[in-house]
């Protein structure tokens, strides 16, 4: 007896291509979605990442984006099954059938075929995420704190972003077969979406609402910032709805042209493609747009990774040392002859030490704060804080250069290549005092120097007095005020690592009260404190410890060893890149998938187009150009669109973060380029395959 299930069954047999399709979708988008899930959300990532920082906004921010575009190409995947399913559907009720009965099938179908997906995705994505960051983790030296470490939060992440589509597919899949009769059902393939006739000034607009869109979101809060000193970057996000707008309008355009324009030849050569896109125009629009922003995502997650992996400022040895040390002066701390002593049992030679003092003065100076609504103020701070200062003498023996200070001046040492910022101002001191004697100089600004070393050690500045005013600066002042200094290099930085941290076991160890302090600690603020009888938020002591170094970044004295920096770096570096880099993965995984089904479907719904066309006699060699025409189309405007807004916004954020282009920043912009022609050259491959099959759905093969 031929019963329902058995003919289900039959039907199933012969259309598996479309289980496996729409199968293949939900895995992967939950497989990819679950195992960034697992990466970022672990212990190891959120252990690394600031709370409240950019970069956890910013991969939440990307996260969201690229879910929602799984979903997206996951719920084309479901109307393209559907659709092959309409006429099953329809034949089955014009039979006779019940729809509730056909709904309880297509229940179970759809829900076997998603549970199993999702199962499967949820499963693998264990090993993908580990299988990956031990991928990453061989470009890195591995410590405790890289360990990949299972979260159970990613995974429940997971697991919602798996609910949530199948609670999306069992919705399509209700909507679908609660449609209004019969004819609706089985001329679901042969729907078409015409829209209105759309002006012609629709492109020019669009064009210039995306670009003025992106313009005045990045441009407008640097130029509010800078000109009038007020934060308006909360604001400006309204600008990127114009962006989005002109988006659409510049796809609509492309989509629904139907001018006969001047070449009115070529118009009715291509009426017939044109007319084609126009039947889908509205999904069409849409899909576009969805792959616009994905391959937004895609560029600009490449390049806020490009812009963490540059390392160059940690490679560079010309303006600095590669050791530093600086702790206070009556703190029985390393020696030089500790340090030489290590350095024999490493087999390092140590080259050009440099000693000496610099003490720590009370400044006043000028600073800038943001009040709650936003608006940047100028303070003046009198005897506020306290700042590092070293006679020219201590810097030329420390740096072994020749420094040359007027009287009655200062020289700001600042990194390499500085760009001064909106808090501070390079020329902001006007006094200097001691802070036991209360002896005030009144200081006007020289110029700055630039040494990573010693900018690194101060906070705002560090400051070169000429040696007379250094002396009657510091005459009277207690040890209390007073650091040691220690720079030095060594043969070869680069295979000095175990004796810098043999070197920074020992640095640690002789840590004392006198030193155990975070990094924005300061000693005067806490006398200030005091006296207004107002606890200092800073005061409390850092737990250091060699079993957990990244703490030394919080710690006032850390020492600037470049092979450890580098590596903690590298480490840092690693999880951001890593981010962004998978992110990036999705990101091109959604649109090829997105791109492939879509011009599938387009194919499935012109099949009958393509009967008419082969019996009126139109060549075979035509039919493929209308075919290839179409789909190019969806391959082609989103790509070039998507990309080119991703260049366009990295380059605008680039501009607007300081008024200029680095050569780092230029060489990310170039990577950032080749890359871009690579995606190019994986969707021209997609491309290819979508035209294979397309051709074989409508029969050209």
């Amino acid at each position: 007896m031929m019963t329902m299930n058995r003919i289900f069954q039959k039907l199933r047999g012969k259309n598996t291509g479309q289980y496996r399709m729409l199968g293949f979708c939900v895995f992967l988008s939950v497989l990819l979605i679950s195992s960034f899930s697992l990466m970022y959300f672990g212990p190891t990532v959120q252990d690394f990442l600031p709370e409240g920082g950019d970069t956890r906004k910013m991969a939440s921010l990307l996260l969201a984006v690229t879910a929602v575009g799984c979903c997206v190409f996951t719920l084309y995947a479901s109307s393209l099954f559907f659709r092959y399913k309409s006429r099953e559907y329809g034949i089955l009720l014009a039979l006779g059938e019940s729809k509730k009965s056909l709904g309880k099938l297509l229940f179970w179908e759809v829900a076997g075929v998603t549970a199993a997906a999702t199962l499967l995705g949820l499963i693998a994505a264990l090993p993908t995420s580990w299988i990956i960051w031990k991928f990453f983790e061989n470009f890195i030296i591995s410590t405790n704190e890289m360990t990949y470490r299972f979260g159970f939060t990613g995974f429940l992440v997971g697991t919602g972003f798996a609910l949530l589509l199948s609670l999306l597919l069992g919705l399509a899949g209700r909507r679908f077969i609660n449609q209004s009769d019969i004819m609706d059902i089985l001329k679901t393939q042969n729907k078409t979406e015409m829209v209105k006739v759309i002006p012609s000034w629709t492109f020019p607009v669009g064009i210039v609402l995306t670009v003025l869109g992106l313009l005045l979101a990045i441009g407008l809060p640097s130029i509010s910032v800078n000109l009038f000193y007020q934060n308006i970057s909360g604001i400006c996000n309204f600008f990127y709805v114009m962006t989005l707008a002109g988006i659409y309008l510049i796809l609509l355009n492309i989509v629904a042209q139907n001018r006969l324009g001047k070449n009115k030849e070529k118009f009715y050569k291509n009426m017939v493609s044109v007319s084609m896109m126009r039947f889908f125009a509205k999904s069409t629009t849409r899909n576009m747009c969805v792959i616009v922003l994905l391959l937004f995502v895609s560029i600009f997650a490449t390049f806020y990774g490009l812009l963490y992996s540059d390392s160059t400022g940690l490679n560079n040895t010309e303006n600095t040392k590669t050791f530093a040390l600086h702790f206070p002066s009556l703190e029985h701390q390393i020696t030089k002859e500790a340090i030489d002593k290590t350095a024999n049992k490493h087999q390092v030679t140590v080259t050009d030490f440099g000693e000496g003092e610099a003490a720590n003065l009370v400044i006043s100076y000028k600073s800038r704060d943001m009040t709650d609504q936003g608006q940047y103020i100028t303070l003046e701070n009198e005897q506020t804080k306290l700042a590092l200062f070293l006679s020219v003498d201590s810097y030329n023996s420390l740096t072994g250069r020749q420094a040359d200070v007027a009287p009655g001046t200062y020289k700001t040492v600042t990194i390499t290549d500085y760009k001064e910022n909106i808090w501070n101002f390079m020329d902001g001191l006007w006094e200097a005092a001691n802070p036991v004697t209360g002896q005030s100089l009144a200081l006007s600004y020289e110029g700055s120097l630039e040494y990573d070393a010693l900018a690194k050690m101060s906070d705002p500045y560090a400051y070169i007095l000429n040696n007379q005013d250094y002396a009657a600066l510091t005459d009277g002042i207690s040890q209390d005020y007073m650091e040691h200094l220690m720079l030095f290099n060594t043969t070869d930085y680069e295979s000095s690592y175990l004796f810098a941290m043999d070197l920074l076991d020992q640095y640690v160890n002789h840590t004392t009260d006198l030193s155990n302090h975070m990094g924005l600690y300061d000693f005067w603020a806490e006398k200030l404190a005091k006296e207004r009888g107002e606890d200092y938020i800073l005061a409390n002591p850092i737990d250091l410890s060699m079993d957990n170094i990244m703490l030394l970044n919080d710690w006032k004295y850390a020492p600037d060893f470049m092979v450890v920096l580098q590596q903690d770096y590298m480490q840092l570096i690693c999880i951001y890149v890593m981010l962004c880099l998978y992110i990036f993965i999705i990101s091109l995984a959604a649109v090829a998938i997105m791109t492939y089904v879509r011009s599938i479907s387009i194919a499935a719904s012109n099949r009958e187009l393509f009967v008419h066309l082969d019996k009126l006699g139109a060549p075979k060699a035509y039919q493929k150009r209308i075919l290839k025409s179409q789909l190019i189309k969806i391959f082609q405007y989103p790509s070039v669109l998507g990309c080119s807004l991703g260049l366009l916004f990295s380059a605008l954020m680039c501009w607007f973060n300081d008024g200029r282009y680095t050569a780092s920043e230029l060489h990310s912009l170039g990577i950032l380029l080749g890359l871009t022609i690579l995606v190019f050259a994986l969707l021209y491959v997609i491309y290819r395959a979508a035209i294979k099959q397309a051709e074989e759905i409508v029969g050209l093969k």
